[in-house]
């Protein structure tokens, strides 16, 4: 199977998952299933009950029991009413739900299906744990800060245009930085990005490609600092910000 057949079955992992598909649809992705290799096939499965189980624990966090009256006219109703198919064909302009979700963010998807996979063996009665590493390649650092249980974003107008952005964990004690239609600073001068917890800490000075990069730029060291600024400084940087451009408040 082709990489991108591989692909395509992890991103129908989740509409497989809530049932959210018509019955062609979902022949199709088990057979897709079963044609990638055991490595593939058991990222798969993880990935589909981690989706389960995610779901159980929303539903447990918020289910409250119905009262009794309520239950009993329900079931009632249920009792002497016609059944429809839960699924049903879609009419010719209406798009499923799944070709929607390709177009969204997967960092956490791709998190998942890099891990290792655990698979569970029993023989001879004893269970054996293992352990098979997936074929993809490891989450980056910012995709792991933005995907973390912890991650918060913080936006701000940049001086000139353009916005800036900074995810940021405690957990992983770092920020990712991303700078949308942010011009290049003048001749001379740089972006220098500064750490903010009572008195600035430089936190770098961006280059050139760092300040157009589209997956962001990873600073650690986050610490305890409760802003973070970016100034415009001379080339190679100051000591202490000279001329802040935009401060951006990072929440606990």
């Amino acid at each position: 199977m082709s990489e991108s057949s591989r692909q395509r079955l992890f991103d129908d992992a989740e509409v497989y998952a809530l049932h959210a598909m018509t019955d062609s649809e979902r022949r199709g992705i088990e057979a897709d299933r079963l044609r990638v290799d055991d490595t593939a096939r058991a990222q798969f499965d993880v990935l589909v009950s981690e989706i389960h189980e995610t779901l159980a624990l929303a539903a447990a966090i918020d289910a409250a029991p119905a009262p009794d009256r309520l239950r009993q006219v329900v079931l009632d109703r249920v009792a002497t009413s016609e059944q429809e198919p839960t699924v049903r064909e879609l009419p010719p302009n209406v798009t499923p739900l799944h070709r929607h979700r390709r177009e969204r963010s997967k960092s956490w998807r791709y998190s998942m299906m890099s891990a290792a996979a655990a698979v569970i063996v029993a023989v001879g009665g004893v269970v054996v744990v293992t352990q098979t590493m997936g074929n993809d390649a490891q989450p980056s650092q910012a995709e792991q800060i933005v995907a973390a249980a912890d991650a918060r974003q913080a936006t701000a107008d940049f001086p000139g245009g353009g916005t800036a952005t900074v995810s940021y964990s405690l957990s992983r004690d770092a920020v990712v930085v991303s700078l949308d239609g942010v011009a290049q600073p003048p001749a001379g001068r740089a972006y220098q990005m500064w750490f903010v917890d009572g008195s600035p800490r430089s936190a770098g000075v961006m280059t050139e490609d760092q300040i157009t990069s589209e997956s962001g730029t990873v600073v650690d060291g986050l610490g305890s600092a409760t802003n973070f600024a970016f100034s415009l400084e001379p080339a190679g940087g100051s000591p202490q910000p000279t001329e802040v451009l935009t401060m951006l408040t990072l929440g606990a």
